[in-house]
């Protein structure tokens, strides 16, 4: 079991590095500039609440649990918050919502443009503040510099812990385990300028060490304004990559939406209604072209919705640029592999 046991640390103490895995998992072609990296796994889990009240003060509900499936494994996710201090000088807890996510992702674009770093072995990324806000701009996210901040610090300090369905754990570390800056007190008297570090989570840095990673449009994500349509964006770019007209994504309402961030309500009706939303959004966004719903029922009773979904074919232009693009990441890891065995 991994832990998170690292420590804020002054970016100027520490060695940075960048090993070849990091250039595998830039994007450096201009004609990427619209593209990031889906990260295998934890892109999937439902580790962000779509709540909208993020404050809370009773720990007797300060975890939150969830569970998914991705490929034959069941994933169990507990999400524990952030204690955060607020301007009243009172201690609250915080998940990581909506916003954390737009600014995780955005981080992470930064990394893919030659942010990327490595730190005692960890990936992470080093920015300004300056640029992560301009990044968000540039993808219609407005947000005030003490929200990037008190962001970053509800991903230093909440908790995600992963299990698989045979109870072996598989991380335990918070969502961003260390923050380069000296004390915490600097990420929020610090100008906008300075520059920082933020250190991923363990399953983002095995991914790019494995070349898991996908490419994926991360400028339709970002436009995306619907937290389940977002999601379910992503999981399809990085697991069909098979996408076409005679190869559809094929979703069932109830495991869905129950894996998902949004989870599942006890209404049916609001179930149906946020999952056509969610498809109506993805047409909107030219994602996908249409979509069928085969209703389940035993006697009158709706028990879940079996979805067929076609792809646009700008959707399918992506995906077919991913599998280009990690076969490519494949071939020159072989080759890597292939010169350093010849030596």
């Amino acid at each position: 079991m991994a832990s998170d046991s690292n420590k804020d640390k002054d970016i100027q103490a520490v060695s940075v590095n960048k090993p070849p895995q990091l250039d595998l998992f830039s994007l450096s072609d201009s004609r990427d500039k619209n593209y990031s990296n889906s990260i295998d796994i934890y892109d999937a889990l439902p580790k962000y609440s779509l709540e909208k009240r993020r404050r809370f003060t009773d720990l007797n509900s300060a975890v939150r649990e969830r569970e998914c499936r991705i490929g034959d494994r069941v994933i169990k996710v507990k999400v524990k918050p952030a204690i955060i201090e607020n301007s009243k000088g009172k201690h609250e807890l915080v998940y990581p919502g909506e916003r954390e996510e737009i600014i995780e992702d955005a981080l992470r674009k930064l990394a893919v443009n030659g942010g990327s770093v490595m730190i005692d072995g960890k990936v992470g990324v080093l920015f300004t503040f300056y640029e992560l806000r301009a990044e968000l701009r540039r993808n219609k996210h407005e947000f005030k510099l003490s929200e990037i901040k008190e962001a970053i610090l509800v991903c230093r300090g909440a908790q995600l812990e992963t299990v698989t369905n045979d109870n072996e754990t598989v991380i335990s570390s918070s969502f961003f385990p260390m923050v380069g800056l000296t004390t915490r007190k600097d990420i929020q008297m610090r100008e906008g300028d300075t520059k920082c570090y933020v250190q991923f989570n363990p399953l983002v840095t095995e991914s790019i060490l494995k070349q898991t990673f996908r490419l994926y449009d991360y400028s339709t994500s970002m436009s995306i304004k619907s937290p389940l349509a977002r999601y379910m964006h992503k999981r399809m770019s990085h697991y069909w990559s098979q996408a076409s007209a005679n190869d559809p994504y094929t979703p069932r309402l109830i495991p869905y939406l129950s894996g998902s961030p949004r989870g599942l309500s006890d209404r049916m009706g609001s179930n149906v209604r946020a999952m056509k939303i969610a498809l109506d959004v993805l047409v909107e966004h030219e994602v996908i072209a249409s979509y069928k719903a085969k209703r389940i029922t035993e006697g009158k009773k709706l028990v879940d919705i079996y979805y067929t979904i076609f792809p646009t074919d700008k959707f399918v232009k992506t995906v077919k640029r991913a599998n280009y693009k990690s076969n490519s990441i494949r071939l020159k890891k072989d080759l890597h592999t292939i010169s350093e065995t010849s030596l």
